[in-house]
């Protein structure tokens, strides 16, 4: 590889695609300042490149929920980890390193801080303290920051460059616009306020459709009438950022789609490829497997007061086979609802060719360098088949697409405000009312009325819409071709400034399942969570001891494990061995008589002989213990006695954590690792090491999702 005196080389590892957009955006302003980036894969660089005769590298790098690195930094992460290689391996190499991970997991910036570990013992030096960026509060508050470091400390001296040249990577050309006084701004709201009551209808739904369409036929969002409060909200900044005269603003993406409508109406063919048949990360492959619907029931109770309520469906599979074992996953193909695409298109002013043929190409005149088409966008299709099946208007906008929506701002105050979210100084305040609120793009198109952009520039700057996997409570040995698993239902309310009430993209898909209905379905990886265990015989599904953690419908991928070893002990009464092997369940719901899923499974399970003993937590039973993790720390003795107890059988005894990221993962482990030091008569440090050793072993297995 040709080296410059200006080249900067960028490496990441990405499991769902966030460090190689921020990769990318570093690239884009290491452009802007004069260098010339070289972005690769960690395990391209690798495989590619000498890194012991390079002087700079900047990575960025996540962690998948399993705590393994992403793919394509796997080889990488092997690679330095050989223990032949010396202490001075990669002495004369320098590094910046930006971490990615959630801290709702136990394994939080595991990836990350073992390759800053292990860099750091080869040799190297890192010249940048570790960013550690957080996906549960907003990866921006660290990444921007950091970036800021990167570029006005590191890079500035290290390539000698000038104030101007920093300036362009993170300013906009736009000028901002004079700051405004409180008496201004209140004005300015009061102007907003009296223009959002004109523009809704009394009842708070939208205005009626075009005339060209049939407002029978048109599926429209019921909004809530809305005041944003004066003072600082998603349409107002603090006063701080509303003086600020010098916003450091990212430079406006590159305009490069040309978008072509035709006059004939789109029908889409029956082998139209799913998003393109376009690789995506876990899925084994994008072309969907067919199923119909064949049960679809309700599992709590008919009450009000129900938290999250909760449902089971059933496929069948019509083509194809699923072979699976208990633990796997599987996608179901999403699609955004009619009346937000409606929505959309209609401030787009397309609702009325929404349908017509809409053919995609790269715009001959762009300046984007390389510029090409999104793989997961067909060529030739509708807007609303766009809007639909590929892009996400629902996830909260990320700062890139408001700059570029404050390009279409006509509003100075509205153009202020979106520069002001995108800005250096607006992280804290883009994270508190765009992405903590959860706002749609519906919801911030509707803040920002003056903001109309073109179909073309939302096609460039949305992601893409992705699927969420769903473990399955069945087993092939007891089900065959067909599928069950359990959902939960979480509405969000119109406040915060979202304008309309909301289940999620792919919820609303399922709720709306009726019997007999076709689905698509895509296979997802296998991970580790999974009977009989990674790296293990068929055997020891049926003879290893088993602790299984599932609070809510995380209880239903225990039912899975359940079924394989029910299966079992039906066609093998004789099997003394499975049917005396320890398996505890602890499950936690909020109040069983409401919502204790699969109640009679369980009980069953336990006369069967499949599970031995089952701890119920219920979060509002007072004298009862609230969750999982109380209920575990109750019974430590028997958790830590059937860990200990099988460590040097042929079957140790393992670990299975399934559900709810939020809170659970963190508390449960560290409950685990007070009970290691309590039981075990050890001091904190050591009972830490211990259980990290069960990780390691896969004897501590987590599933969980935020």
């Amino acid at each position: 590889v040709l080296k410059m005196a200006n080249r900067l080389l960028i490496g990441y590892g990405s499991h769902t695609g966030q460090a190689e957009s921020i990769c990318k955006a570093i690239a884009e302003r290491a452009k802007a300042v004069g260098l010339e980036p070289d972005v690769r894969t960690l395990n391209d660089v690798e495989k590619e490149l000498d890194l012991t005769t390079e002087s700079f590298i900047v990575i960025v790098v996540s962690s998948t929920g399993d705590g393994d690195a992403p793919e394509n930094a796997a080889r990488f992460v092997r690679r330095i980890c050989r223990k032949t290689l010396s202490e001075d391996h990669f002495r004369g190499l320098t590094y910046a390193l930006l971490g990615l991970g959630d801290s709702n997991y136990s394994t939080y910036q595991g990836v990350p801080i073992k390759v800053d570990h292990q860099l750091a013992f080869l040799g190297a030096t890192r010249v940048l303290e570790r960013g550690e960026a957080d996906d549960q509060v907003g990866l921006e508050l660290i990444v921007e920051p950091w970036l800021d470091k990167l570029f006005n400390e590191e890079l500035k001296e290290r390539f000698s460059l000038d104030e101007v040249h920093l300036s362009a990577a993170f300013s906009s050309k736009i000028a901002l616009g004079e700051t405004k006084s409180a008496e201004e701004k209140e004005k300015i709201m009061e102007e907003w306020k009296a223009r959002a009551h004109s523009e809704e209808s009394g009842d708070g739904e939208t205005p009626a459709p075009s005339t060209t369409q049939s407002a029978s036929r048109v599926a429209e969002l019921q909004l809530v009438g809305h005041d944003y409060v004066s003072g600082a909200s998603v349409r107002s900044g603090g006063d701080k950022i509303s003086a600020d005269p010098n916003l450091r603003v990212p430079i406006a993406p590159q305009p490069y789609i040309r978008g072509t409508t035709g006059r004939s109406i789109f029908h889409a063919p029956d082998d139209l490829p799913w998003q393109n048949d376009a690789p995506m990360p876990g899925v084994i492959s994008t072309k969907p497997l067919d199923a119909v619907v064949v049960s679809h029931s309700i599992l709590t109770a008919l009450d009000e007061s129900v938290h999250k309520p909760k449902r089971e469906l059933i496929f069948e599979l019509t083509s194809g086979d699923l072979a699976y074992e208990p633990g796997d996953a599987f996608y179901i193909t999403p699609a955004n609802s009619e009346a937000e695409v409606n929505a959309v298109l209609e401030r787009l002013g397309c609702l009325a060719t929404a349908d017509n043929e809409y053919e995609l190409s790269v715009d001959p005149g762009t300046a984007k360098a390389c510029a090409v088409l999104p793989n997961y966008l067909p060529v030739k299709s509708s807007l609303r088949h766009l809007f639909t099946y590929c892009l996400d208007i629902r996830r909260a906008p990320g700062r890139p697409l408001l700059r570029f929506l404050a390009e279409a701002a006509t509003d100075a105050a509205e153009k202020r405000r979106l520069l002001e979210l995108c800005s250096a100084q607006g992280v804290a305040e883009f994270t508190q009312y765009i992405r903590q609120a959860a706002l749609s793009l519906v919801d911030v198109l509707l803040a920002f009325p003056s903001a109309i952009p073109t179909p073309e520039r939302l096609i460039e700057n949305l992601p893409r819409l992705m699927p969420r996997p769903y473990s399955m409570s069945s087993c092939v040995e007891a089900s065959g071709r067909r599928l069950r698993f359990a959902y939960s239902i979480r509405q969000d309310a119109a406040e915060e400034g979202r304008r309309y009430a909301r289940v999620g993209v792919q919820t609303g898909v399922l709720c709306d399942l009726q019997l007999g209905q076709r689905v698509k379905l895509l296979e997802k990886e296998p991970a580790r969570f999974r009977l009989p265990p990674p790296n293990c015989t068929p055997e020891a599904a049926l003879y290893t001891p088993l602790i299984l953690i599932g609070p809510g419908t995380g209880l239903s991928t225990f039912l899975s494990f359940a079924a394989k070893i029910r299966s079992h002990l039906r066609g093998n009464a004789a099997d003394a061995e499975c049917r005396q092997t320890k398996r505890v369940l602890f499950f936690g719901c909020r109040n069983e008589q409401k919502d204790y899923i699969y109640r009679d499974e369980v009980e069953s399970l336990k006369e069967a002989g499949v599970l031995t003993t089952v701890h119920l937590a219920q979060s509002t039973v007072a004298g009862e213990p609230k969750y999982v993790q109380d209920a575990v720390r109750a019974n430590a003795q028997e958790v830590f006695s059937l860990l200990l107890d099988s460590a040097a059988s042929p079957f140790p005894a393992r670990v299975y954590v399934c559900g709810d990221a939020k809170g659970m993962s963190k508390d449960l482990w560290e409950c685990f690792v007070q009970c290691a030091a309590e039981t075990g008569g050890i001091p904190v440090d050591e009972a830490r090491k211990y259980m990290m050793e069960l990780k390691k072993a896969d004897r501590y297995i987590e599933d969980v999702w935020s």
